[in-house]
C-alpha cells in the first residue's frame, strides 16, 4: 500500500513539473495590425481623409467601404505601391526587438483586402520583415475590417493586440481574452487603452 502511494505521488510531481515546464516554454503572442501601426499613409494625405474614404456611411454600427470598381481598386493598389507607403521606422525598430525576445510570438493581423495583397507582400519583403512574424493574416475574402479581425484574434488568441483604427479598436474590446490597444496620437477610444509610443507595449506585457 505504501509503494501505491509513494508511486502516486512521484506520478502527481512529475506531472506538476510537466505543467510548469509547459507554462514556462509557452509564448506570448503579439498581433500587429499594419496600416498606421508599421506602415504610415502616403505623403501629405491627411489621416482623416483617408478614413473617411475607407469607411462606409452606414450610420448603424461599423461599417468599411469596398471598393466594387476595376478603376477604384486600381487606385488604391497605386496608393499602397511600397514607395509611396513609408515604414514607421520607430515602430519597426521596436518590433524587431522584440522578434529577438524567444518569450514572443508575432503576427500581424492586417484587414487589406484581397486585391492589395501582392503590394502587401512585396511591401513586407521590401523591408525585410517577412521573417519576424511567426503569421501574416491577411482579409483574403473581403469580409468587414472589423469582423475579420474579430474572426482571427478568436482563432489565434494573442494577448495583445494593438491597432490605430480607435472605432475598430473599441469593438474589438471585450470580444474576447485579448487586450486590446489603440496607438494613436490623436484620436480617442471609450473602451480600448489608448498609447501614443509602441514602446509602451513593454510595460503592458508586464501584466502576462
Amino acid at each position: 500500500m505504501q509503494g501505491i502511494l509513494i508511486n502516486i505521488t512521484f506520478r502527481f510531481k512529475i506531472c506538476l513539473l510537466i505543467d510548469i515546464i509547459r507554462k514556462m516554454e509557452k509564448k506570448i503572442k503579439i498581433a500587429f495590425d499594419l496600416d498606421g501601426v508599421i506602415i504610415d499613409k502616403p505623403p501629405l494625405i491627411p489621416k482623416k481623409l483617408l478614413e473617411k474614404l475607407f469607411r462606409g456611411s452606414k450610420k448603424n454600427g461599423l461599417h468599411y467601404r469596398f471598393p466594387k470598381s476595376k478603376r477604384e481598386q486600381t487606385l488604391r493598389k497605386i496608393s499602397h505601391y511600397y514607395l509611396l507607403r513609408p515604414p514607421i521606422s520607430k515602430n519597426i525598430d521596436f518590433i524587431k526587438k522584440l522578434s529577438r525576445d524567444k518569450r514572443y510570438d508575432l503576427y500581424i493581423i492586417s484587414a487589406r483586402y484581397s486585391f492589395l495583397k501582392k503590394q502587401t507582400d512585396n511591401w513586407i519583403a521590401k523591408r525585410g520583415l517577412n521573417k519576424i512574424f511567426k503569421k501574416i493574416c491577411l482579409n483574403s475574402k473581403d469580409e468587414q475590417p472589423h469582423l475579420f479581425k474579430e474572426k482571427v484574434l478568436t482563432a489565434i488568441k494573442p494577448a495583445i493586440y494593438i491597432d490605430d483604427d480607435n472605432l475598430l479598436a473599441d469593438y474589438l474590446v471585450n470580444k474576447g481574452k485579448t487586450k486590446i490597444i489603440c496607438f494613436s496620437k490623436d484620436a480617442t477610444c471609450e473602451k480600448a487603452v489608448r498609447i501614443i509610443d509602441l514602446s509602451a507595449v513593454e510595460g503592458i506585457l508586464k501584466e502576462f
